[in-house]
């Protein structure tokens, strides 16, 4: 996960790696912001937030759901 600026407002925004997250992980989050009002997926791998600190409450709410994508090292 990496914190990015979105669109040509430049709103704060997440990037995930492809399979950091997986399809029923995707779909809870989307209930979860919608239900908080706090972001929305704009694709598969990106969300937006209007204020920095819906971006942090969203990182702190989901940052210990996230796989680790696998890299080969084992």
């Amino acid at each position: 996960m990496k914190n990015v600026e979105v669109g040509m407002f430049r709103l704060p925004g997440v990037v995930f790696e492809k399979g950091e997250l997986d399809d029923e992980l995707q779909l809870e989050m989307i209930a979860w912001a919608k239900e908080e009002g706090v972001g929305m997926s704009m694709t598969e791998n990106l969300w937006s937030f209007k204020k920095e600190a819906h971006r942090e409450w969203f990182i702190l709410r989901w940052s210990d759901h996230l796989h680790k994508p696998e890299t080969g090292d084992e």
